[in-house]
């Protein structure tokens, strides 16, 4: 009699920080397409393009690690 395993598969620290980043883009690049799209002031636009580039950031960083 073999006793059995059980495994789970948890996705390395570093994909799920990639993930949770590409994540993050994607919500702040849906909300700038909101804001186009609702003719938003500049106030929301400079909001929604400032959060990409942290996400932009954010990622950048996690791949030169």
């Amino acid at each position: 009699m073999h006793p059995t395993a059980i495994t789970t598969t948890h996705p390395p620290t570093h994909q799920r920080r990639l993930k949770a980043i590409v994540k993050r883009l994607v919500i702040e690049l849906g909300y700038l397409e909101h804001c186009l799209t609702e003719g938003h002031q500049e106030a929301y636009l400079e909001t929604a393009a400032a959060g990409i580039d942290t996400a932009i950031d954010c990622l950048n960083e996690h791949l030169t690690d």
